[in-house]
């Protein structure tokens, strides 16, 4: 963890109580504080002083993400952060924390907790895509319904096992709905040509599943396999997106087979039966009696 802060005073601070210069006491004087810098190797200068204005103050934490963790340095910044307000440093001094392990904090914050958004976004694109091809609303929700979930099992997935969110997991919810809803959109396509031929929703989706399953199995287990290999990565996080991507594809596949059928055949059945019921008028009846 990095400090950068500005003005002479509060460099002359640093200095006396790094390199123990000036016996460790803090210098009086603009000159003294120079003969401090003219003490100094170009090595040190070079990596903790920026002119005349810039100090860089580095905190030895150790293994940060290791020992840590994202929450024990989010945690850290923020305790520096109230003692800084509790012993500002003098007028006219700034100080900024930054390193990479806090950069890499921010970061991930600011990934995690825009996926919501992004998630949501994508949903509201596929879904208008969806209406704009077909102009049916049936075939427009459905796929999408079934994809929420595995976004929300994913999410679910990630929580119980512990497995924190990184700039790579955290685009997972947009790239299962897209992969995802792929497969959901062929399986509808097949059971509506079933339906067209004239079957009823159970025996058209029973024909779709039996004749466009292996396909879709195929092309899922194909994406799995090929994910799987990230999870032998030695970097921990290219492993963790590997892991959970083919244990996201698998929950798509599951839904797929399971979850989208009788989403679908409801819906369906639904339709029918409200276009079936308003196709039936009311009105005077009309009895002709012949004798």
């Amino acid at each position: 963890m990095k400090t950068w802060t500005r003005g002479k005073k509060f460099q002359s601070e640093i200095i006396s109580g790094q390199n123990k210069a000036n016996f460790g006491e803090i210098p009086d004087s603009s000159e003294e504080i120079q003969a401090i810098y003219d003490q100094l190797s170009d090595t040190e200068r070079d990596a903790y002083l920026e002119g005349g204005t810039i100090t860089l103050l580095n905190f030895n934490i150790g293994d940060a993400m290791g020992e840590l963790g994202l929450e024990g340095i989010e945690a850290l910044s923020g305790i520096v952060e109230e003692d800084l307000l509790w012993m500002a440093p003098p007028p006219g001094v700034h100080v900024t924390i930054t390193g990479d392990s806090v950069v890499y904090v921010a970061l991930i914050s600011a990934l995690t907790s825009g996926r919501v958004f992004v998630t949501a976004l994508g949903i509201i694109l596929v879904f208008a895509g969806l209406l704009v091809i077909y102009r049916d609303l049936l075939k427009a929700i459905t796929p999408v319904i079934t994809m929420a979930m595995v976004v929300g099992w994913s999410g679910g997935l990630m929580y119980f096992t512990g497995i924190e969110y990184t700039p790579m997991t955290a685009t997972l919810g947009a790239l299962i709905l897209a992969v995802g809803s792929e497969y959901s959109i062929l399986m509808m396509e097949r059971y509506f040509e079933e339906r067209d031929k004239g079957c009823d929703p159970e025996e058209a989706m029973q024909e779709a599943c039996i004749k466009i399953g292996k396909a879709i199995a195929t092309s899922g287990l194909t994406t799995v396999f090929g994910f799987a290999a990230l999870i032998v990565s030695p970097f921990t996080i290219t492993s963790n997106f590997g892991l959970i991507t083919v244990l996201d594809v698998i929950l798509a596949l599951l839904a797929t087979f399971v979850i989208f059928p009788p989403i679908i055949v409801t819906l369906d059945k639904y339709r029918k039966k409200g276009k079936t019921s308003t196709n039936h008028t009311t009105g005077p009846v009309q009895v002709e009696v012949i004798y």
